[in-house]
Formats: C-alpha cells, structure tokens, sequence
C-alpha cells in the first residue's frame, strides 16, 4: 500500500505541483487549500506524512502544526514545513511548534523528496511516544507519579523506558531499589552530540518489572551537563528501542530538559492540593509556554498529599483547580501515608507492593488516561480557561 502525504497548502500552482511530484514518486496523495481543511483530512484522512505552508488563510501553518501535535491522533505524524518565510527566526517557530523539518520556497524536488523519505523512514523505526512528568516545585511527588505510571504502562505490555532527567541525585532510581553503575552522566562524557548505542543499552538497568531506567547521576561529583542537541540525539535514540518513553523533569528545567519537554505530549504538571502548589502549577504552564510549547499538551495531577480533597464534590473540584492551574485536570491522587517508609523504603512502588490500595488504583487510572488518550484530545479545555 503507497504511504500517503498530505499537502496543505493555497496556491493552486505549487498544490498542484507537489502532488504531482509526489505521485510520480508512488505516494498517495491528500491535497487541501487552507488549514481548516488540512484539519480535517489530518485527523480523518490516516496521512503518514504533512507538507505544511506557513502563509495559509484562516488558520496559519504554525497554528496547524500546534494543533495536529496536540491531538493524541496526530501528535507522531511526521510535519515538514515548506514556506516563503525563510528567516532564522521562522524557522525556530516552525521546528518549536512541532515540525519535523524546515524547508524554504522555491525547494528542488529532488530535496524535497529526499526530506519526505527521510521523515518517514524516522517514523517507521522511532513511533516511541515520549511523556513527561514536570514538577510544579519541589517535594510534590513527581518522581513517585512517574515511577508508578511507568509500570503501570509496562504491565500493559509496553515497552517503556524511564529516564530521569534531574541534574543529580534524582530518585527514580532510589524508588525502584536500583543502585546503578552507569548514568545518563556517562553517555556525554566526550562533549560530542552522538549517541553510541551500545554505551546507551549498557546504560540502562532493567527493573524486575520489566521497566527499563536510565538514570540519572547520583552524586553532584558525578554529574556532567549535556546540551539541548545532545538530548535530541538521547530522544532520537530511545525512540527506536521502546513505545513508551516517560521522562522525570525538574521544577526547574535545564535547556536540555526543555528540548526533552518539546519533544514529549502531554507534558503532566504534578503539584500538591494547597494553594501554593495550585499556583506553582500555573507558574509551570506559563513556564512551557515562554518554551514556544502549545498548552495542549499540557495536563495536571494533584497529588493530595494533605487529605484536602477527599470530600469536595468531584466537579466542582475540578472546576476550582483548572480555574486556578489553567490546565485540564487529568487526575487526583489520594496519597498514602504508607508510602514512603513501607513501599518507596524498600525500593517497591505502590503499584507492586499493594496495587489495589486507592493511591495505586488512581496511578493505574493515571496511565489508562495516558495509553488510550482519554481526556487528552486537544478539544478538551480546562473550566474557566475562557477557550
């Protein structure tokens, strides 16, 4: 069956001029003039790949592109932009809201071919969905939140690596019992941007879950800073070893972790149920949103830490926190006293060592919500968001 490729794009000479090219080329091909309509036949038409102009009617290819990434349906479709705008600063737009690649007006076919089959290559060996936990501050239980849902998730029958993108001494690896060799520290040892995959399985310790974990350095000595572009290639890589990749990120993100955010959806704010952290998480949305990242994809889980929510009413405490937070509420978890000092102690999550108490019930929900994308379509507002 030909792969197809849909062309959004309003003038009828160049529409008519990629198609061609691309049918002679084997592709099926979608062809819409506005990106109203690229839309619909985005979400209706299963493309495999977009060629998006920016300069559209109506709704611009950068608004497009925004929305085809926070759609559950479409957040992996391979993007390639193609437009007249040719400054630097377009192009950051472009790759920042989502594109895959960037290619300016008039374009040789042959590079333009050349492009689409590399897109497509990349998706067939890299459909890894990545997901990020973003504490809104300190001590909220992100680390914990991420933990669970990961094994959650691998107990569906998914592959799933965990990596903890905390500078040093994160605790993703205290959580699970694991005391590990090598570091995420390590893969960036000589300051160059290449992955060596070999180094990167070495890396990896494999929990008696069957979650793999790439953590992250463990004491302040060890930890060595890697850029923005030596993430990308981190991200490249997990992308063709696993179908899940669920990333710890701090409540201060690095550049590094903030190319890592770029790449995820949805990117989960965990905060607690005080006001203070209510308001951290807000403060953590308009953190993304300086990033260049649309707040989509953003959703939040409360971690009731303080028995504060319990016995509100279901709707109108969900009205109350995305009123406060801006972001869909996506879940509320009831906090076990028990643990940090029987379960994380003895380095077993919740979600193994009893997972039919209501904390681990309510993490199991978490990655339910995540896997089947209930709740995360890009339709779904938060109250009060005034969208």
């Amino acid at each position: 069956m030909p792969r197809k490729v849909l062309v959004i794009e309003d003038d009828p000479s160049a529409r008519r001029l990629l198609g061609y090219a691309l049918k002679q080329e084997g592709y099926e091909v979608l062809l819409a003039p506005n990106g109203l309509d690229g839309l619909k036949k985005a979400f209706e038409g299963d493309p495999d790949l977009v060629i998006l102009d920016v300069m559209l009617p109506g709704v611009d290819g950068f608004e497009v592109c925004c929305r085809l990434r926070a759609d559950p349906r479409t957040e992996q479709l391979p993007i390639l932009m193609l437009s007249a705008k040719g400054q630097q600063a377009d192009k950051a737009t472009g790759l920042k809201v989502g594109a895959n690649d960037y290619m300016v007006k008039p374009a040789a076919p042959s590079d333009l071919i050349s492009s689409v089959q590399s897109l497509l290559v990349q998706r067939v060996q890299g459909a890894a969905r990545a997901i990020a936990f973003l504490g809104a501050k300190g001590g909220v239980g992100t680390s914990t939140v991420a933990v669970n849902v990961a094994i959650a998730i691998s107990q569906r029958d998914k592959r799933v690596i965990l990596v903890d993108l905390c500078p040093y001494s994160g605790t993703v690896a205290a959580l699970l019992g694991l005391k590990p060799e090598l570091t995420i520290a390590g893969l960036f040892a000589d300051s160059t941007d290449a992955i060596d995959p070999h180094d990167l399985e070495e890396a990896l310790i494999t929990h008696d879950s069957g979650l793999r974990v790439l953590a992250s350095a463990q004491t302040a000595a060890e930890y060595r800073g890697f850029s923005p572009s030596q993430s990308e290639a981190l991200f490249n890589e997990l992308r063709q070893m696993t179908d899940y990749i669920i990333t710890d990120v701090s409540a201060y993100p690095s550049e590094a972790e903030a190319m890592a955010l770029g790449k995820c959806h949805p990117i989960i704010v965990v905060t607690g149920s005080k006001a203070d952290s209510l308001a951290s998480a807000s403060s953590a949305a308009a953190l993304v949103d300086r990033l260049g990242i649309a707040q989509e994809r953003l959703g939040t889980v409360v971690v009731d830490r303080d028995g504060l929510l319990p016995e509100a009413e279901p709707s109108k405490l969900k009205e109350v926190i995305e009123s406060t937070t801006q972001i869909r509420l996506l879940a509320i978890i009831p906090y076990d006293t028990k643990a940090p000092f029987e379960f994380e102690a003895r380095g077993t999550p919740v979600t193994l060592a009893e997972p039919d108490r209501p904390m681990a019930l309510s993490l199991k929900g978490l990655a339910d919500v995540i896997v089947d994308g209930d709740g995360l379509a890009s339709g779904d507002r938060p109250a009060g968001s005034g969208a």
